[in-house]
């Protein structure tokens, strides 16, 4: 009130007058007025008042004086806990109590406590060994809705539940008998709950008795009644009630339009984290196949529909007439597909469309899983040691054991013979042609390898795939020099037309593949048969030890001279006619090709500036290459001993392209034919 009075005199008195009697001081008075006319303690509860708003926003509305203190002063900011209360109810700020917590746990104590089988081991070894299942609740603006769950220990996922506004046993059965008739579990699993007394399972002879799908089982509890114990149960199919069947068909049709997986479950009309789970599990791809709804079988929509019109008390012709439906379709859906409480039907949408997708799965036991010999075949191409010519393995690099994600990035790799799916597949007719046992596709493999719980093989093989995803990549989803030596004459225009068209061999494509601290490995691909030869580049003396001397010798052992050498000592060994041209790309590790040409006869083109495609068959060779010699790793570790068994490892792979012949076959039909013309060859 001083400080306004002097704001309102001033004009008529000086400052420092009123200042004096009224027994304050001219600083307070302007700094008073900086503050905009409000007092010190009135700004730092505006101020105060913010972050509290701030905080309280921040917890949805749902903190109240206390927390919001705790989160203050977390942040720094120091006052007492009655301010923030005071502050918050002028503000108009309240928190949420806290509702009362309702023990879902009603123990017998007369009945009889199994052992306990987990011992508070919450691992599982493989799927459908071990469940747990407990009971919770859900407030709702019409009372308390109860929820039980069974959940798949090794996985994770929710192989059962069941919902309802009482707690009685069938809520408990229900979830349970869910989880048996999805899961079909082989005789032995553990079903782990607390000791609330539904565990006994006392229901009405109307329902389906769990007891009679149980094989000698004996119930399991635990005495501290917190949520240990076990029953051994024996049932009988894969699949878990995770979502409805169109549900699945339109997550997976956003899959492949490119959309991430949290859009495509928010699209499918599921949470983004289940949409996560679920490609994930499936390794990328679809476990099954989901057309698109054809209008002939009933949706859930028109399961809804007709659950209304009972509650409604309408007739089956009704509802009929409003579906566009035969009333004898309603009518058997309503007679398939309702449940049962108190011993009457009860048809309800979700519990139909859930006996729908439950007699729509056809399982059955994967190929690879039911075949021994095929799959190990199959493993033996993906995984089988690399070996050396004379058949010892060769050990390779070491590398981190595989824990569910992609290939390491400019790691080393684990070296493995490492077929495609597609080579073994198309193989096995050759190996096998009266055999037709043995015979799988090249998306089995892929299932097998990717989708979790298909069986047959490892997860961990995946590493051995070229690519070395843990996840395939949806195909909507991939979907983004200097030339001073290169004179018209080695341009690839002028390149020969045979070696287009790959009807005569003899014409190479070369490349280096980089590695760390400048290291490199030589390539060079036969275009007709495909055949690889490596090019061992080691270092020079001298590397390392000193600062680079500008335009001095390669010392890292790729230069133009050491790579000359490298080509000439590799071609040395073949006939003329499987040396007639060699296209490289732009780098100037070719520079001394005119030398390379008279040493060698080989005629030496370029390719055209950013046209790796001109190269395509280097190029592939290289990404192949890449498997055993990723980026970011030291490429000259290697000895020329460990490159000629990489390269005769590629070269006993068999290919697409060449009618599923390995190019060591295809090299030595070229070899065969040049010795029956009359032209020498080598051993």
């Amino acid at each position: 009130m001083k400080f306004a009075l002097i704001d309102a005199e001033k004009t008529h008195h000086p400052v420092s007058v009123l200042a004096r009697v009224l027994g304050v001081s001219r600083e307070a008075y302007y700094a008073w007025r900086r503050r905009g006319g409000v007092s010190a303690r009135t700004a730092g509860d505006q101020t105060l008042t913010t972050k509290i708003t701030a905080v309280h926003a921040a917890s949805r509305a749902t903190y109240g004086a206390p927390r919001v203190h705790a989160d203050l002063a977390a942040a720094g900011v120091r006052t007492s806990r009655k301010r923030v209360a005071r502050l918050m109810r002028q503000a108009g700020l309240q928190g949420v109590h806290r509702r009362r917590r309702i023990s879902l746990t009603r123990r017998d104590r007369a009945a009889h406590l199994p052992p306990d089988l987990v011992g508070r081991d919450f691992t599982a070894p493989a799927p459908d060994r071990v469940w747990t299942a407990d009971v919770t609740y859900v407030p709702t603006g019409q009372g308390w809705l109860y929820l039980a769950v069974v959940l798949d220990l090794y996985s994770r996922k929710i192989v059962g539940w069941s919902m309802s506004d009482t707690q009685k046993t069938a809520l408990v059965a229900d979830a349970l008998t869910m989880a048996l008739q999805h899961r079909r579990p082989a005789p032995g699993v553990i079903h782990h709950s607390d000791q609330g007394s539904q565990g006994g399972f006392n229901r009405s002879s109307q329902r389906l008795d769990v007891e009679r799908c149980c094989s000698g089982a004996t119930a399991g509890l635990d005495r501290d009644g917190d949520g240990a114990g076990g029953d051994v149960l024996a049932g009988a199919a894969a699949g878990g009630p995770v979502g409805r069947w169109e549900h699945h068909q339109r997550f997976w049709v956003a899959i492949a339009r490119g959309l991430t997986s949290e859009d495509a479950g928010v699209e499918a009309g599921v949470s983004p984290v289940v949409g996560t789970r679920w490609f994930r599990n499936c390794g990328g791809m679809p476990p099954s196949y989901f057309p698109a709804p054809s209008g002939r079988y009933l949706s859930f929509a028109e399961r809804e529909e007709i659950a209304l019109g009972r509650t409604r008390g309408e007739g089956v012709r009704t509802i009929a007439r409003r579906l566009g439906r035969s009333a004898s379709t309603v009518s058997r859906e309503l007679r398939r597909n309702a449940g049962t409480r108190g011993g009457t039907l009860v048809y309800r949408a979700t519990l139909a469309q859930w006996h729908r997708d439950r007699r729509a799965a056809r399982p059955k036991v994967a190929t690879l899983a039911a075949n021994d010999q095929l799959r190990a075949y199959v493993q033996d191409r993906l995984a089988a040691a690399v070996r050396r010519g004379d058949g010892t393995p060769v050990p390779g690099p070491w590398t981190a054991p595989f824990t569910g994600r992609g290939k390491p990035h400019r790691r080393d790799r684990r070296w493995a013979s490492a077929w495609s799916p597609q080579q073994i597949s198309r193989r096995l007719r050759v190996d096998f042609p009266d055999d037709t046992t043995m015979r799988i596709s090249h998306e089995a493999i892929y299932q097998s390898l990717y989708i979790e719980g298909r069986g047959g093989l490892r997860r961990e093989l995946a590493a051995c795939l070229r690519t070395g995803r843990a996840l395939r990549v949806p195909r909507a989803r991939a979907r983004r020099r200097r030339d001073s030596m290169v004179t018209p004459e080695v341009r690839i225009a002028a390149r020969p037309a045979e070696a287009t068209d790959r009807t005569v061999p003899g014409h190479w494509e070369g490349d280096l593949i980089i590695g760390l601290h400048r290291s490199a490995i030589g390539t060079l691909v036969e275009r007709t048969t495909r055949f690889t030869l490596l090019l061992h580049l080691p270092r020079l003396d001298g590397y390392g030890r000193g600062p680079r001397v500008h335009n001095g010798p390669a010392l890292a052992g790729h230069g133009a001279e050491a790579v000359r050498q490298a080509i000439t000592t590799s071609f040395a060994a073949l006939p003329g006619p499987l040396r007639r041209t060699l296209t490289w790309d732009r780098g100037r590790e070719m520079a001394q090709h005119t030398r390379l040409t008279a040493e060698t006869g080989i005629a030496v083109f370029f390719a055209d500036p950013r046209s790796p495609w001109q190269r395509g068959t280097n190029e592939n060779t290289n990404g192949l290459l890449r498997q055993y010699f990723p980026k970011g790793t030291d490429l000259s570790r290697w000895t020329r001993h460990d490159l000629t068994a990489i390269a005769v490892t590629l070269n006993n792979r068999p290919r697409s392209t060449l009618d599923w012949k390995t190019p060591t076959e295809a090299m030595n039909e070229q070899l065969l034919s040049l010795h029956q013309a009359g032209v020498a060859t080598t051993s």
